[in-house]
């Protein structure tokens, strides 16, 4: 991320000494992009040490700098960071499938209008939305604020928040999916749930256990998600198959195992064994060890 937020303001702040400065949504020149070029470009400047400026632009603005180098940080830092995490989140949630902006979805779109009926309701909805994509792990820990400003206590509150995203993932199960349950752990449980159901009924569709389903039979049969199907099915195998035994191994054997068999550093290999656990709770154990049976048969 630092990385590609010094080449984007290296671009930014070349372009503008070419002649192209960067412009306002209204189409006006940033006028502080201006001031660091008029800066960068005066005859005062010639004999600045570039190091000792750096400096400057990483301290606290000060009544002694150059208006330019005011300017400069304000391009160049100050406002990269001010919103560094707001679009780190939207970056990672649009790389996994999720909305740029759910919240705009949820009050805009035609298929959540259902939702908007309840204006209570949709608020406790919207609500929970975003803090999962803020990093909440609990959909219904409602704050005492929004609680105090809906009138509602918490027992309320959650009961209504649970209807809702029933009828989100009824209403549209690929958003819930990528939105809702995308954001939490496999073992998450919903505290204000007082359903009878299961935790994988009420996070997980079908269509994920089809996917799931997919993608351990092809790691299995050697298909298209792996990269030496030869080599690796026969480790698939092995690997499901201690997934789904009565008394499976530690994680830690699972790690060193994978580490061992398929060349990879611990970190990526604790990865790949989570995902791999994920993908067979989704698509049912039983169901993985039957297919591991198979495959073990036919590679006989």
């Amino acid at each position: 991320m630092i990385a590609d937020h010094l080449l984007d303001g290296y671009a930014r702040l070349r372009k503008a000494l070419a002649g192209v400065p960067p412009r306002t949504r209204t189409g006006d020149t940033v006028r502080e992009m201006e001031s660091a070029v008029r800066w960068l470009t005066s005859s005062e400047a010639v004999g600045d040490r570039l190091d000792l400026v750096s400096r400057q632009m990483r301290r606290r603005p000060s009544e002694e700098e150059p208006p330019g180098v005011r300017a400069a940080r304000a391009q160049l830092v100050h406002h990269p960071l001010l919103s560094l995490e707001a679009r780190v989140r939207r970056a990672d949630a649009m790389s996994r499938g999720a909305s740029a902006k759910p919240e705009r979805d949820l009050r805009t779109s035609d298929w959540a209008k259902p939702l908007r009926g309840n204006g209570v309701a949709f608020q406790l909805l919207e609500d929970a939305v975003i803090r999962l994509r803020n990093g909440g792990v609990d959909p219904y820990d409602v704050s005492c604020g929004l609680l105090e400003r809906l009138c509602l206590d918490l027992p309320t509150a959650r009961r209504m928040l649970r209807d809702s995203l029933d009828r989100l993932r009824a209403l549209r199960p690929g958003f819930y999916a990528a939105n809702v349950a995308g954001y939490l752990g496999q073992e998450t449980l919903l505290p204000g749930s007082t359903s009878q159901q299961g935790p994988e009924e009420l996070f997980m569709l079908g269509e994920e256990k089809d996917a799931a389903r997919r993608t351990l039979g092809k790691l299995l049969t050697g298909g298209p998600v792996t990269t030496r199907p030869t080599r690796a099915r026969g480790r698939y195998q092995d690997l499901l198959a201690r997934i789904c035994a009565d008394v499976p191994p530690s994680g830690t054997e699972f790690v060193a195992w994978i580490t061992r068999e398929l060349g990879t550093t611990t970190t990526a290999a604790e990865r790949f064994v989570r995902r791999l656990v994920r993908l067979v709770a989704l698509a049912d154990p039983d169901w993985v060890a039957d297919q591991c049976h198979a495959a073990g048969t036919n590679r006989a």
